[in-house]
C-alpha cells in the first residue's frame, strides 16, 4: 500500500455525506463520531463542509423516529451548529450553516409544542444570524418551518409583507456579508 496515503477531510466529508444519506435512524450519532474521530486526528481539520453535512445528518433524521432520537438529533445539531461557527473562516459561506441548523429543527420537531421547547435557541440562533448579515432567502424559508406561529409574529410581525417575508423585505444588514461564491457578493 501507499505509506503516504491519508484520508482528509474531503475524504471524510464523502463519509459525513454518505452517512447523512443514509436511513439509518442513529445517523446523528453516527456522523458525530466521524467529526470526533477527525477532530482526534492532527493531519486532519474539520471544515465548514464536514459540519454542514453533519447538521445534515441530524436534519435528515426520519421525523418517525421516538421523539428521544429526534430530541438527541436537536442536541447534536446544536452542538455541531454551535461548532461550526467557532471554527468558520472568513470565507465560509455560513448562511449555509444557519440555513441547515434551522432545517434540522424544522425537520426534528413535529408540531407547535415540541417547536415551543426550542423556541429560544431558534430566535438567539437568528439574532445571530442577523448580527452577522448570513440571511438569505432559503434561511428565511427554513426559519419560517422551524418557527412556532408566536415566533415568527414576534420577528416580522412588524414587516409590511408580513406573512410572507422575501430578501427585499429584510434590513440590509441582516444580508450585508452573504457570498454567492468566493469571488462574488450576491447582487441585492
Amino acid at each position: 500500500g501507499y505509506k503516504d496515503v491519508y484520508p482528509n477531510e474531503y475524504t471524510y466529508n464523502s463519509l459525513l455525506t454518505a452517512i447523512a444519506r443514509s436511513k439509518d435512524p442513529d445517523k446523528a450519532n453516527r456522523a458525530l463520531k466521524v467529526l470526533r474521530y477527525m477532530q482526534s486526528n492532527d493531519r486532519i481539520k474539520a471544515n465548514n463542509f464536514n459540519y454542514n453535512n453533519l447538521l445534515l445528518a441530524c436534519a435528515y433524521t426520519p421525523a418517525e423516529e421516538p421523539a428521544s432520537v429526534r430530541l438527541n438529533a436537536i442536541k447534536i445539531a446544536i452542538i455541531a451548529f454551535e461548532e461550526a461557527l467557532e471554527h468558520a473562516g472568513p470565507k465560509d459561506r455560513t448562511n449555509i450553516t444557519f440555513g441547515i441548523f434551522f432545517q434540522a429543527c424544522a425537520s426534528l420537531t413535529l408540531n407547535e409544542i415540541e417547536k415551543a421547547k426550542i423556541e429560544k435557541v431558534i430566535e438567539s440562533v437568528f439574532r445571530k444570524c442577523c448580527e452577522q448579515g448570513q440571511v438569505d432567502q432559503q434561511l428565511l424559508r427554513q426559519l419560517r418551518k422551524a418557527c412556532t406561529q408566536q415566533l415568527y409574529l414576534k420577528l416580522f410581525g412588524n414587516f409590511k409583507s408580513f406573512p410572507q417575508i422575501k430578501i427585499n423585505d429584510i434590513p440590509q444588514e441582516w444580508k450585508g456579508n452573504i457570498r454567492e461564491n468566493r469571488n462574488r457578493r450576491v447582487k441585492r
